[in-house]
């Protein structure tokens, strides 16, 4: 969230939105829940991390 800055691809914009709505402390609890699922469902499912999958979740607001 620090180097944030004034990056456009979608993740970072969900992170932006999300800090403006939710505030900065909740932001970052929910990009650690995320973080903690996407780690998860690799270890769980044997999958290789794919960052499109990561960007498809995310619903525009």
């Amino acid at each position: 969230m620090a180097n944030l800055g004034d990056k456009q691809d979608p993740l970072s914009r969900w992170i932006r939105n999300l800090m403006e709505r939710r505030g900065y402390w909740r932001a970052a609890v929910a990009i650690a829940a995320k973080n903690a699922r996407m780690a998860w469902a690799v270890l769980h499912y044997g999958d290789t991390f794919s960052d499109r999958v990561l960007v498809s979740g995310l619903t525009p607001s």
